[in-house]
Formats: structure tokens, C-alpha cells, sequence
């Protein structure tokens, strides 16, 4: 069998730092900037607690300092485990291996390499643990909206991952998730709004970020933790 693909889709978005930038929105909304920088530790920014006020003055949401480090830790990670599915969905796939004799794949699907998802249950649970449900069951089974499924079990190879045999890298996607930014600002107890601003590093200011660079998402909190709600890119 051949490696196919020599692109390896599962190294992860590079390593983060987190910094944080306080600052009163005209509804005294405060909200949270985190560097991601490529090439840096993984630490995780300091936080504060502060209120988040609605248009309607009665209203108003606290955080607590636990909430905030909550969210920034949260963010954090989901935003760089959405760049990671991006890559495996869209941008990158995985490599894999040829099919005896060179014949097409019967179910398909060609034998995906990868030693961090070596079967298509360890990605089910990688996608699930990222976003909501039904979200990942959109991405997993439906993610061009026409029912593609990018990846399946391939029960002849004991559920092994398999790439769907029709998979092409999209070459046109450049947006550049090697430095960015995200803005969050804690909702409730659980939910927190994220803005990522692409191509943004510590001394980018964040209104001359380009409206195609700018992604809107929300995170929310179940009983299994806090999930984004949909894939952004």
C-alpha cells in the first residue's frame, strides 16, 4: 500500500498564547482578547470579572472570575480543535492507502493513516467533542449539505477511518489562522458570544481586520462542557 497524500492533516493548530485586553463597549460590555500566535507555550491568559450588561438596563450578567477563566480556556481550545476538523474536512483530508492491485474501494472509501484517529469512532468523538450535537452530525454526515460523508467506518477493516475515495483539498481557501485573535464575551452561565479575527497578532488593531477575516460563533455549555455551535471558516 502507497501513501497517497502527503499532506498530514492531524499535526493541530500550533501552539497558543493568551493575552488578554480589557475594554468598555458602549453597553458596558466587557469583553476578552486572546493571542494565538504560532511557535509559542500553550499557556492560557490571566482574566478578570466583570459585569456584561444588555440593551435592556435591568438586565444585567456578572461572571464570575471562575467564568471567565471558564470561557478563556474554553475558546482557546475549541477555536484551535475547529481549525484542526477544518483541515481534515476540507483543507487537508488525511493521507491513505492504496486498495489492492490499485483497485478503486468498494465501500468508497480508501484506508485513512493516521495514528491519532485510527478508526472513524475515535474521529466521531473528536468532532463530538467540539461541537453541539447536532452540529456534528451535520459536519459527520452532511457537510456540503448535500449528504456528503467525508469520513466512514470501513467494517471490512474493523472500522478502521476511512477518506471518502472522491476527496479533493480545497486549494482556494487562504485565510490566515496562522495568527489570530478571538473576543469573547460571556453571555450567561452558559453561553459566551466569540469573535476570531484572522491574521491579527498583539499589535494588530482589531477594526482594520478585514469583514472576510472576522468569524462569528457562539460556545455554549452542556452537561458535557462547552461545545461551539457551528464550524466557522
Amino acid at each position: 500500500m502507497s501513501e497517497k497524500n502527503s499532506k498530514n492533516a492531524n499535526g493541530g493548530l500550533a501552539p497558543l498564547i493568551a493575552t488578554v485586553l480589557v475594554g468598555i463597549a458602549a453597553v458596558a460590555a466587557v469583553v476578552f482578547l486572546i493571542v494565538m500566535n504560532s511557535g509559542n507555550s500553550g499557556q492560557r491568559a490571566p482574566s478578570d470579572s466583570s459585569a456584561v450588561t444588555s440593551s435592556d438596563a435591568s438586565i444585567t450578567f456578572r461572571p464570575t472570575q471562575e467564568l471567565v477563566e471558564e470561557c478563556n480556556n474554553n475558546a482557546h481550545d475549541l477555536v484551535a480543535n475547529n481549525y484542526e476538523i477544518l483541515k481534515l474536512f476540507l483543507l487537508e483530508g488525511t493521507p491513505h492507502g492504496d486498495e489492492p492491485y490499485g483497485n478503486d474501494p468498494e465501500d468508497g472509501y480508501y484506508t485513512a493513516i493516521s495514528s491519532k484517529y485510527p478508526t472513524y469512532a475515535s474521529l466521531e468523538t473528536f468532532v463530538e467533542s467540539v461541537f453541539t450535537a447536532d452540529e456534528a452530525e451535520r459536519i459527520l454526515h452532511d457537510f456540503d449539505g448535500n449528504g456528503l460523508t467525508v469520513y466512514n467506518a470501513r467494517e471490512d477493516h474493523d472500522g478502521a477511518l476511512g477518506i471518502i475515495a472522491s476527496f479533493a483539498p480545497d486549494t482556494t481557501y487562504d485565510k490566515p489562522w496562522e495568527s489570530s485573535r478571538i473576543q469573547f464575551v460571556p453571555v450567561s452561565e452558559t453561553e459566551c458570544s466569540l469573535t476570531i479575527f484572522l491574521g491579527a497578532d498583539e499589535n494588530t488593531v482589531l477594526s482594520s481586520v478585514p469583514s472576510e477575516h472576522t468569524l462569528e460563533v457562539s460556545m455554549v455549555k452542556g452537561t458535557d462542557g462547552w461545545r461551539l455551535t457551528k464550524l466557522v471558516y
